[in-house]
């Protein structure tokens, strides 16, 4: 599995995240790095649409865009593919949401307060992503992702669940 750390910076326009990779022998992501990838978010925009660059400032790698009520987002590639989506219930006691990646499904569990997603895959219950929001002054999560899921809809699987549960 890969390891990244998701982090929202606080004094930006629009909503932005810095993505760090985790190294194994580590455990943590080095703060002072420069951010492998960083999602930029619209200002004032009805509906989420964020795009992922390269570096800080880098050419543009992908790109999520959301519905208006924050219960659908898809997730494209730079050269405007469809790589999945993530769907959450309009009404739900437990927060919950489906990963959609190249024809399969993937049921992700938050319980009820939301502090750890687990994707699994029904037919094998092998964990293919984990989504872990981590005790911070501002939003911070840590993504496990196995091989089979692409790396920008894990990333973007993420800050969806950031702009869904945690943006109110």
């Amino acid at each position: 599995m890969q390891t990244y750390e998701l982090t929202q910076k606080i004094l930006s326009i629009g909503p932005t995240y810095e993505v760090r990779n985790v190294p194994e022998a580590m455990g943590v992501a080095d703060d002072n790095a420069q951010p492998m990838l960083t999602i930029k978010g619209k200002l004032l925009s009805a509906t989420p649409s964020l795009s992922i660059n390269q570096g800080v400032d880098g050419p543009a790698v992908g790109s999520m865009k959301g519905n208006f009520t924050r219960t659908k987002f898809e997730c494209k590639a730079a050269d405007d593919r469809l790589v999945g989506s993530i769907s959450f219930p309009m009404i739900a006691l437990k927060k919950t949401f489906t990963l959609t990646t190249e024809g399969k499904e993937y049921k992700a569990d938050g319980g009820y307060l939301a502090g750890e997603f687990v994707c699994k895959d029904e037919a094998t219950g092998e964990v293919v992503m984990k989504i872990t929001k981590q005790l911070a002054l501002r939003d911070k999560f840590r993504i496990e992702a196995a091989e089979r899921i692409p790396s920008e809809l894990a990333l973007l699987a993420a800050v969806a669940v950031d702009q869904r549960f945690f943006q109110e």
